[in-house]
């Protein structure tokens, strides 16, 4: 007698029925009379609850650092890299354009009063912040009377941010702040 040849769709009901058979069996063995008691046995865990620790006071939040330690993004210039983006080192920053949520600052940012010689023009301060809230690096664009550079980057290196948000987490971004010096007031005028 020639036993004829299965096809391909005979074959994977084979092999459909055997898995079929092999699981119900696997789900099976647990389950036998006088297995499942012991079985259970073994799993039975006993808790004992503990009083939870007095909450501690979260530690106050430190004012800014003046002045951050001087990290070698310090010394490069940020390179543009399209659609307002900016690379500072291996590191890319967004503009507020892409961001969802704009880096806020945590504290009050209060710049010095620095006497000039002459008139000075408006000065553009460019604010790395990192996705953690801290300032990366302070950069100026265009002629900067140096006095005056001195006195303000510390002031913005010590700031604190809440980070921005981009798609919901925190990313790193950069600011633009437009700063126009202010000239002395002229004295009072007497009768």
């Amino acid at each position: 007698m020639k036993m004829r040849r299965w096809n391909t769709t005979e074959r994977l009901l084979l092999a459909l029925w055997l898995s079929l058979l092999v699981h119900a069996a696997v789900l099976w063995l647990p389950l036998r009379p006088g297995q499942w008691a012991s079985w259970h046995e073994a799993m039975r865990v006993r808790l004992r609850g503990e009083p939870a620790p007095a909450a501690a006071e979260p530690p106050p939040i430190a004012p800014p650092v003046a002045e951050a330690p001087k990290s070698d993004a310090d010394d490069m210039a940020p390179e543009d890299i399209g659609d307002d983006r900016l690379r500072l080192g291996a590191d890319i920053y967004y503009p507020a354009r892409e961001l969802d949520q704009l880096a806020q600052e945590r504290g009050r940012i209060a710049l010095p009063d620095v006497a000039l010689n002459g008139p000075s023009q408006p000065i553009e301060v460019l604010v790395f912040i990192g996705a953690g809230g801290r300032v990366d690096a302070v950069r100026f664009e265009g002629e900067v009377d140096a006095k005056l550079a001195d006195a303000i980057a510390p002031v913005f290196r010590g700031a604190d941010y809440q980070p921005a948000r981009k798609d919901g987490r925190a990313v790193k971004s950069y600011k633009r702040i437009r700063i126009e010096p202010q000239a002395d007031a002229p004295p009072p005028l007497s009768h």
